[in-house]
């Protein structure tokens, strides 16, 4: 175990990832990928509201590998990216509420603890960057396939839970609210390899936590959204 940022966190082997994603590339993904356990935590706020943190990884430049890997490759970036995201957020007590396109999203509950929720909501990002850096990326450059760059977005918030159905069991279910629409907006401005948080989630950490971040000014003409104020709504990004 190890102390991190004021939270017990699962100490994750670089080595024995490396040698999954390995195993992976060359057997194929070795984790069925499921969302279920959200759905499961989502249908107990079903039609209400509830308290989480959001966050976004995103791969960067996922266009440039579309357009130079064939897609079994492709698929299989895709999915060894996936996989080993899920693991994180697992570990740091998180669900995967969905998986679009290359960019995987998750949940932190906070409705009873909110600055826990946020601090293993950032561990898990800075976990995500790490594993990528040191396990990911050298088992892809080993089979010939380039390098993954990933970004990540946090954010905090109330997000509606709705149900879209009478069926508790069967119905589709999901969320909405501003907090999950800005960790998604923000991936369009977050450089790659970093991790970048809005107001709101800043504003549940520690400052202990919060002084490794600086507030990134961003033109207006790419971040013009506003708090419930109306003031700008600001960003902040972890240091280089």
């Amino acid at each position: 175990m190890r102390r991190a940022m004021g939270l017990i966190s699962p100490t994750l082997d670089m080595k024995q990832i490396h040698s999954r994603v390995m195993k992976s590339i060359e057997k194929g993904v070795q984790i069925d990928l499921s969302t279920i356990t959200c759905k499961r935590y989502l249908r107990r706020h079903a039609n209400s509201k509830t308290s989480v943190a959001v966050l976004y990884v995103d791969i960067d430049g996922s266009t440039k590998l579309t357009l130079s890997l064939p897609s079994d490759k492709l698929a299989l970036v895709l999915q060894v990216f996936s996989q080993e995201m899920s693991m994180v957020v697992a570990n740091f007590g998180g669900y995967v509420l969905k998986y679009v396109g290359d960019a995987v999203i998750a949940l932190f509950p906070a409705e009873h603890d909110r600055k826990q929720a946020c601090l293993r909501a950032l561990e898990c990002g800075r976990t995500m960057l790490d594993v990528v850096q040191n396990a990911i990326t050298p088992a892809l450059l080993a089979h010939g396939i380039p390098e993954l760059r990933i970004k990540v977005s946090i954010d905090f918030g109330e997000v509606l839970v709705v149900l879209y159905g009478k069926s508790l069991e069967n119905s589709h279910i999901d969320i909405i609210g501003s907090s999950i629409s800005m960790a998604a907006k923000m991936l369009s401005v977050v450089p790659t390899g970093r991790i970048i948080m809005g107001q709101s989630f800043r504003d549940n950490l520690s400052e202990e936590v919060a002084k490794s971040f600086v507030q990134f000014d961003v033109d207006e003409s790419m971040w013009s959204y506003v708090d419930q104020n109306k003031r700008r709504y600001k960003l902040y990004l972890t240091l280089p």
